[in-house]
């Protein structure tokens, strides 16, 4: 029987496995690093809430309906209160309290709290819920463990300069689906999308803002530059790159939570009218911030 249960075992093991969804749905990656914590062998109720946090929080940047309209999240971060928590948990509202209080002051979480609800971000996300690597990249790692990787920011493809003569393009689909973030030092891909995409996702979006007709150099140039500081906001924000998907997230909430850019607007005191904002305006990197920070939201 016991040779039995081995190979149901290895059997389960060698199944493909399921990248982690937005949420806290499906699966989810656990870092052994949580056996380090100061309370991991003396406080199960605070192992449990944490853990209950780090599944909870969402895998990726997305935006969520709350009572005061679409509010664009982080990756690490979810939106709950004391009274759900204990209801989720178990653990008593006073204590899940403590402990929280007890995870700020270590620096494990940071909080911003309404009358309504807390925004709960986990500060170092990643190193218990780190970016999944599909099954067959797992397997490529295994079979070369020394190929050094390093992260860097995806810019729109033909709005790259060319960082070397030797550089090496490469546009294959599975490359770009397999590794959309890293790169072999000695080898950089081209990402999936261009400045034509950025463009389009502008103009499905924000249909009301000013559109553009052509793609000049100095447009190409503005959106190189601003992707490399979004980039640095986004790392600060949400651990990851900026990426197509953050800019189509970006326009969404600006289409839901800040009206007054995409509106002719007269002026009572001047006489004059403020126009609309076009694309310059969003691709901005103190819009973006202020933006993500909800201090462009409609008042």
């Amino acid at each position: 029987m016991a040779n039995v249960s081995s190979l149901a075992k290895a059997r389960e093991a060698r199944r493909p496995q399921e990248s982690p969804n937005i949420g806290g749905k499906g699966y989810a990656l656990l870092h052994r690093k949580i056996t380090e914590l100061p309370f991991y062998r003396n406080d199960s109720e605070a192992v449990h809430l944490w853990v209950h946090i780090i599944l909870s929080a969402n895998y990726a940047p997305t935006v969520v309906p709350t009572e005061f309209g679409d509010m664009l999240l982080r990756r690490g971060e979810f939106i709950t209160g004391r009274n759900k928590l204990e209801l989720e948990t178990g653990v008593d509202c006073n204590r899940i309290k403590y402990l929280l209080n007890k995870f700020e002051k270590m620096g494990m979480i940071s909080r911003i709290t309404t009358k309504k609800f807390t925004r709960l971000f986990v500060v170092k996300y990643d190193d218990y819920q780190p970016n999944f690597v599909p099954t067959e990249c797992q397997q490529n790692s295994i079979a070369n463990p020394d190929t050094p990787r390093a992260s860097v920011e995806v810019v729109p493809s033909e709005c790259q300069q060319s960082a070397t003569a030797n550089e090496l393009n490469n546009n294959s689909i599975t490359n770009v689906i397999e590794s959309p973030s890293v790169i072999v030092k000695a080898e950089k891909k081209k990402p999936s999308f261009s400045c034509e995409d950025v463009v389009s996702a502008y103009h499905e979006i924000l249909p009301e803002a000013k559109g553009i007709r052509a793609l000049s150099d100095k447009r190409r140039n503005l959106i190189r530059t601003f992707w490399a500081k979004a980039s640095k906001i986004t790392r600060q924000l949400d651990s990851e790159p900026f990426t197509l998907d953050s800019w189509k997230a970006y326009l969404k909430y600006i289409s839901t939570n800040c009206r007054w850019m995409l509106e002719d607007r007269p002026d009572s005191r001047s006489g004059k009218t403020w126009q609309k904002k076009g694309l310059e305006y969003f691709l901005n990197d103190e819009t973006y911030l202020q933006v993500r920070e909800g201090a462009k939201d409609d008042r």
